[in-house]
């Protein structure tokens, strides 16, 4: 007699709770992460007629399934239309002014402005407003050299001179400097100064590295005075455009900022970086709450080139990642808001045994870290699992038409990406600290649409190292804290409320990506998630 094959489920405590627990409304803090199953092909099983009514009732559930990723699928990038997030920063007023300014204003009212190394303070530009001199005002970062009437030289530093009681009133010439060790000396000034010690001073440098208008890519990074030091291997590795956010988390840093810059090779090497320093207000206990993407958004928005690079300090990038990101990652990344796509990096850690081997300079020497062991994935589940790098990384491919593969979102994600500057969002400011910071720029981006793609070629590499104690606790204390802006609870609401219910559904995915073809990723499950 032949038996029929029977399965059973174990029933689930989530299942279990009645109508309350359905309609409960909450957000795990853990994903679950689906495994890549082995595909098995069987015979198909004899089922006696008629079908039973659980059959129908999977493929109605099927059903709706296919029909709803039908209708959701790759949907063009212009139906979700840009919403902005609450509470953000007026950040087009802290970063107005980008450059030293000097404004010389004469009696009668008229002004110009100066800037260094402009070759515009010719006799007849001086004639008139250099004769009757009422007020001259400096810029954090300027110093005014004024030669006066009689012969002397006067030096005026940031701030208003009022030059009727300062016997500056009539200049015959000026020269007008401002450099990065004269920003740091005045920032060290004003923070010795008790009346600017509880206010927030945000104050930004532009460096001398001549960028491509046309396509260009700046790596963005945020960091403490104490990873200066260490930044300079990501100098090294990346020739083009840089912009950074530098927190000055104690009163005491802006003289080790003055110190770090008054040695001559530290000025070379930054010279050419954007930078913005943050002074926070020290009176304040939330200055210990790292503003992890307020500092990103500073450095972005001294950022002028077309295409970006956001990548956290502790990383390197490989040496031939700028290249490659100019020829053939940015390329890949369109301008235009139509069509929008993020190019993630891959991100790898050397463990700690090998921490004095050389970075892989390329992908076959990474590819053989990885075999080896020496080199892993970062996070392999939750936060960098998604990326699917080292089965990607490890696997063979064709032509330049591989360089990259498209993956789906998943909630929790972080991933670090190539986006262009001006159609991709600017970060939470309201998290601070670690946890949730990327997590919830990512589901952002998948809320507007973004495709996903991954770069076989680039990859960014750290070394294994004990973890940072962050001044406010880690991503657990972040998400505890009462008065902590929580990625599981608050902007998650905030974004359903902002991009409907479905905002975790990966909509900018195709069926052909990977996430839907080799990952095997169930789709309740990531609506579910």
């Amino acid at each position: 007699m032949n038996r029929r094959p029977s399965t059973s489920r174990a029933s689930s405590p989530a299942n279990s709770g009645g109508a309350d627990k359905l309609n409960k409304r909450h957000f795990p803090s853990i994903r679950r992460h689906y495994q890549q199953p082995e595909i098995v092909t069987t015979a198909p099983i004899a089922r006696p007629w008629p079908l039973s009514s659980r059959f129908w009732i999977v493929v109605a559930t099927l059903f709706v399934i296919v029909l709803w990723r039908a209708l959701t699928r790759s949907s063009p990038a212009h139906l979700y239309p840009r919403i902005p997030l609450r509470d953000q920063p007026p950040y087009d007023t802290l970063l107005e002014k980008r450059h030293c300014t000097a404004t010389v204003c004469d009696v009668f009212g008229q002004c110009t402005q100066w800037q260094p190394h402009r070759d515009d303070h010719e006799a007849s530009l001086l004639q008139g407003v250099m004769d009757n001199v009422a007020t001259i005002d400096l810029d954090l970062g300027c110093e005014l050299l004024v030669k006066l009437a009689n012969g002397t030289w006067m030096t005026l530093s940031h701030g208003t001179t009022d030059c009727r009681q300062h016997g500056c009133q009539d200049i015959v010439d000026m020269d007008l400097r401002g450099d990065l060790y004269i920003l740091v000396s005045q920032l060290k000034q004003i923070m010795d100064d008790p009346e600017y010690r509880n206010q927030q001073v945000v104050v930004s440098y532009t460096g001398d590295q001549v960028v491509n208008t046309t396509l260009d890519v700046t790596l963005i990074s945020q960091f403490s005075v104490n990873r200066l030091d260490v930044f300079t291997q990501v100098l090294d590795a990346w020739p083009g455009p840089i912009s950074i956010a530098i927190y000055l988390t104690e009163p005491d840093h802006a003289a080790e900022l003055k110190s770090f810059f008054a040695i001559p090779s530290n000025m070379y090497l930054y010279s050419r970086v954007n930078m913005v320093f943050v002074k926070p207000d020290y009176s304040h206990p939330d200055r210990l709450k790292y503003p992890i993407n307020h500092l990103r958004n500073l450095a972005l928005g001294v950022s002028s080139t077309s295409h970006v690079f956001v990548m956290d300090a502790d990383f390197v990038p490989s040496k031939e990642l700028y290249t490659q990101a100019c020829n053939d990652l940015a390329p890949a990344v369109p301008i235009d808001d139509e069509d929008r796509v993020a190019m993630v990096i891959p991100c790898y850690a050397i463990v700690e045994s090998h921490k004095d081997d050389p970075f892989p300079s390329n992908t076959q020497e990474l590819k053989e870290r990885i075999k080896e062991g020496v080199a892993y994935i970062t996070d392999p589940g939750s936060g960098h699992g998604p990326t699917l790098a080292v089965p990607m990384a490890l696997a063979s491919y064709g032509n330049k038409d591989d360089l990259f593969y498209e993956v789906c979102y998943e909630s929790q994600w972080e991933p670090y990406y190539i986006v262009a500057r001006e159609v991709a969002p600017f970060y939470d400011a309201r998290f601070r600290n670690q946890g949730g910071d990327k997590q919830s720029h990512a589901l952002q981006l998948n809320a507007l649409g973004f495709k996903f793609m991954v770069s076989r070629e680039g990859f960014i590499l750290h070394k294994d190292h004990p973890k940072m104690v962050w001044p406010g606790g880690g991503f657990s204390q972040s998400q505890k804290a009462p008065t902590q802006w929580n990625y599981f609870e608050e902007f998650m609401r905030e974004m359903e409320d902002l991009y409907g219910s479905n905002v975790r559904w990966p909509r900018g995915c195709t069926a052909n990506a990977i996430g839907w073809q080799v990952q095997q990723r169930s789709p309740l499950g990531i609506v579910a998630d």
